[in-house]
């Protein structure tokens, strides 16, 4: 409503100060008129669907004061508080796993890796929405870990493409070798048939031997 206002103040000084680059572009009668100048990119996305009259100067379309508009917040509830336990809750239950989790890796970097994968972990818990590449369930703080898939010693890199988020229990399985260990961790995480094909997957690209002879669900 305030450009609204500031539009209708302003149009008439607009309209007088712009009249001879007007009448150019509309040309005399009797004569083409000259071509009027493209809008931009920027003005199509943001103010296309209007239908008033562009202003022109020097050659620029000038983006309109009458197009700005706003729009309200939706779903939001004055419960809404950090003040109080019931608020506290509606804020946490209304931030993403994702969102929660890059900005905790954001602070906690890791000073005895690279920069590059310290920035490459964070991108990619963005792209697994904080989630086990394995399993699909949502990551927890203590109980994550970003793994190399060829791993280092084997002349892996922190590539962004060289690393994939795991619940811990999801890595350790990949990284075990004794039966036993093994055994333990198939049994906590009772994987299906898809979660058991990466789990091989990954365990090959560390040198692991696959895992068979069971049952996935």
């Amino acid at each position: 409503m305030d450009f609204s206002e500031i539009n209708f103040i302003v149009r008439k000084s607009l309209y007088n100060r712009l009249k001879s680059v007007t009448k150019k572009v509309k040309g005399r009668r009797g004569k083409k008129p000259e071509e009027e100048p493209k809008r931009s990119k920027t003005f199509q996305k943001l103010y296309g669907d209007y239908n008033g009259k562009p202003k022109i100067i020097a050659g620029i379309t000038i983006f309109p004061i009458y197009g700005c508009k706003y729009h309200a917040p939706s779903y939001f509830t004055q419960e809404i508080s950090n003040y109080t336990e019931e608020g506290r809750r509606l804020i946490h239950d209304k931030l993403s796993n994702k969102n929660y989790l890059v900005r905790y890796l954001l602070g906690a970097k890791e000073y005895d890796k690279s920069v590059e994968y310290n920035d490459n972990r964070i991108s990619l818990m963005a792209s697994q929405n904080g989630k086990c590449f394995v399993i699909g369930t949502p990551l927890a703080i203590g109980k994550m870990d970003c793994h190399h898939k060829k791993p280092k010693e084997l002349g892996g890199t922190d590539a962004y493409n060289n690393l994939v988020w795991l619940n811990s229990d999801v890595h350790k399985l990949i990284h075990a070798t004794q039966p036993e260990t093994i055994e333990k961790y198939l049994n906590i995480l009772n994987l299906d048939k898809n979660a058991l094909k990466k789990v091989n997957s990954l365990r090959l690209l560390a040198e692991n031997l696959e895992i068979t002879g069971i049952i996935a669900v």
